[in-house]
């Protein structure tokens, strides 16, 4: 008798979207389904309007924020074109960061947050739930803030959406909160602040959700990091004053990973960051990490790796700490600028891209990394000349700036946003029609 057919694999879970985060829990680990793939995908390329500022894709579509305000929304089956959202009314066609160091979004445009078949995002002082595929909006909630910074984003799972909100006892006197609405129907779920009353300016910073996992979502808020639960609302925990200076969290089981701090800044030898490792309910301390995790800042943290980029992608094993493996960054030529995504566990490969090709490096079973491939990326603008980006009026032009390539893997699938507006799509190498 013939042989019965081989059970066939599990498949990898769908994922909603991904961001240059990775998905809600920004972790950095993004797994990859094949199935998620659109029907008669091509590599293709496009171009947005403007430079691009904050994208996400999911099996419907990607959508990108651009430095002027708006945001365009592309068919990642083939590139064209779906929908736009034009910029705020009166307001500066470009995003910059002033004299003092703040920075203003156009429009006070969040970066976009894809979620099955809606796009979530912040338009003209509105949290707007669209369809994915034809940009109607659904539902939409005046008075959201505060805004400005380049990362502020929505964060969207389990059917919520979380949000920055404000909160006004007069003109002079406006807080943050952190509000939870239906993602069907707009609801308010629930609302926490984040600050006790008017911040300093010293004290400006991005009042907002950042992660959510297990049904716990992160926020930061005066004091530092702040966990809820998801569906109540009820505080869980405050990470501790050592790691007040956290503002991201990178959640991967019971821990929380959060750093504090930049190069220079570390404690001991003062050449990096500090890495801070959390109960992810109660943000709680942990065992100390081991190796060079304490003074390493992640870009993904999975159970085989954890990935950081500083000069080049460094590879670590999570439970030893030990350097796995690591891959310096090719330079740009002379007078030529370059620059690099965060790197990404897309599946079973680190992710990363610059300025013409898409790397990526394949883990085994063990986590042990194997030799980097480079993806030549039809489109990519290859490294550049700086532009003169100081404006008088405003401060430094965001859209004239040297600034990193966003890639966003989905279904076997890179997508790979450039700053200046040039947008492609390739296969990640083994992945079906990866040849074509």
């Amino acid at each position: 008798p013939a042989k019965a057919a081989p059970p066939a694999a599990s498949a990898a879970p769908r994922i909603p979207g991904v961001d240059g985060r990775g998905l809600a829990d920004s972790s950095g680990v993004v797994p990859q389904n094949t199935a998620q793939r659109p029907a008669g995908w091509k590599p293709w390329q496009a171009r947005l309007k403007a430079p691009a500022l904050g994208c996400s894709a999911g099996e419907k579509v990607l959508v990108c924020r651009t430095t002027d305000g708006r945001y365009e929304a592309l068919d990642p089956a083939d590139g064209h074109r779906l929908w736009d959202v034009a910029a705020a009314r009166d307001t500066p066609d470009d995003t910059y960061v002033t004299g003092k160091g703040f920075p203003f979004t156009a429009g006070n445009a969040t970066a976009p947050t894809v979620h099955d078949g809606s796009a979530v995002l912040v338009a003209d002082g509105s949290l707007q739930v669209r369809d994915a595929r034809s940009g109607a909006v659904r539902w939409e909630k005046p008075a959201v803030g505060p805004q400005g910074f380049w990362a502020t984003r929505p964060v969207v799972a389990d059917g919520i959406v979380f949000a920055a909100t404000n909160v006004a006892e007069d003109a002079l006197n406006v807080r943050a909160a952190l509000t939870a609405f239906s993602l069907a129907d707009g609801r308010t779920l629930w609302s926490e602040e984040l600050t006790n009353g008017e911040t300093s300016f010293a004290e400006r910073r991005a009042y907002e959700p950042v992660a959510y996992a297990g049904g716990v979502v992160y926020a930061l808020s005066q004091g530092g990091l702040v966990s809820y639960d998801g569906r109540t609302g009820t505080q869980l925990g405050q990470v501790e004053p050592d790691a007040r200076e956290c503002v991201v969290v990178q959640v991967l089981g019971p821990s929380a990973y959060c750093t504090a701090g930049g190069p220079g800044s570390g404690p001991g030898r003062g050449t990096g960051p500090t890495l801070h490792v959390l109960d992810a309910r109660t943000l709680a301390p942990r065992a100390a990490l081991p190796g060079d995790l304490g003074t390493t800042a992640p870009t993904a943290v999975g159970p085989r790796a954890v990935v950081a980029f500083d000069g080049g992608l460094r590879i670590l094993d999570p439970r030893t700490g030990g350097t796995l493996a690591s891959f310096p960054a090719e330079r740009a030529p002379s007078g030529l600028a370059q620059s690099w995504s965060s790197p990404l566990l897309a599946g079973d490969q680190v992710v990363y891209a610059d300025y013409s090709a898409l790397h990526t490096v394949r883990l085994g079973a063990d986590g042990k990394p194997g030799d980097p491939e480079v993806v030549p990326v039809p489109g990519a603008p290859g490294p550049r000349a700086e532009e003169e980006y100081h404006d008088p009026d405003y401060g430094d032009l965001v859209g004239k700036q040297i600034r990193p390539p966003e890639v966003l893997p989905v279904g076997g699938i890179a997508y790979v946003v450039f700053d200046k507006g040039a947008v492609a799509s390739v296969a990640l190498p083994d992945s079906p029609g990866d040849k074509e």
